[in-house]
């Protein structure tokens, strides 16, 4: 069984080319969080997946509470034990430690040993930080990543017992400045410009139910929220802005997610 989590659909695009080629099920992460279905039933020595993309050099907050809560068990109620367990970690520069930080936690949260590591870069959605590539740029990264997600799936197949990540100096001090037990996100920089047309969307996506519509206008509580973006790049008119300098930086919506939205 493999699980994901996915914002702009990176994650969810290597976690199909991956399940694909191991004939494995994919579990969404986010939506078990939404809807706070942490009970999953698996065969005791199956291979155990995660995928799921990094935050400031970190994991992502919702990926931490997912493993804290989650309860894998057999059929018959046993503690479940995979005969082997990975994960592959999407990014948009440096992945940092976020494979190791993931495996300390499902280690001591669950029992369970990270027996293999992989990363997969792709185009960057931190619109508040960067523009998101476009044209060719994001062509090739994207054409990159389906490569690199392709060769990490032969190496689970063949279960290979390797931490192959690709960390480097910078991402693994930018890792031990952000990463901490708790990782509380601001959404104080959220906002909507007037040509919101109170879809709703926002919220149906949003993993954590951080959003409410209020009078149609979309409202982020100020606890709760991973920072994921999938509503500001998911947005059908752009409406949802995060500071100042996002609205002029366009979107990007990996294509497994459907037809990318205007820029």
């Amino acid at each position: 069984m493999i699980f994901y989590f996915t914002g702009t659909g990176n994650s969810l695009a290597a976690a199909k080319i991956v399940a694909k080629t191991t004939d494995d099920l994919l579990v969404d992460m986010g939506k078990a969080y939404k809807y706070k279905d942490f009970d999953f039933t698996l065969e005791q020595g199956e291979a155990l997946g995660f995928v799921f993309p990094t935050y400031a050099w970190t994991t992502p907050p919702l990926v931490d509470e997912f493993i804290r809560r989650a309860n894998f068990r057999t059929g018959n109620k046993e503690v479940f034990a995979p005969c082997y367990c990975y994960a592959v970690v999407s990014c948009g520069a440096f992945v940092g430690n976020t494979a190791r930080i993931f495996a300390d936690r499902l280690r001591r949260w669950q029992g369970i040993n990270l027996d293999a590591s992989f990363s997969v870069k792709s185009v960057g959605n931190c619109t508040y930080l960067y523009a998101p590539a476009q044209g060719e740029k994001r062509e090739r990264l994207l054409a990159h990543a389906e490569v690199e997600a392709h060769r990490t799936a032969l190496r689970i197949k063949a279960r290979e017992c390797v931490h192959a990540e690709r960390r480097n100096p910078l991402g693994i001090l930018l890792s031990q400045v952000t990463e901490q037990d708790e990782k509380p996100r601001s959404t104080k920089d959220f906002h909507t410009l007037p040509t919101c047309i109170s879809c709703g969307r926002c919220a149906d996506i949003c993993p954590t139910n951080t959003i409410t519509l209020i009078d149609g206008t979309p409202r982020w509580a100020e606890l709760g929220c991973t920072q994921c973006l999938a509503c500001l790049h998911r947005c059908p008119v752009n409406a949802i802005q995060y500071g100042s300098k996002t609205e002029a930086r366009g979107r990007y919506v990996n294509p497994v997610l459907g037809p990318a939205r205007r820029a």
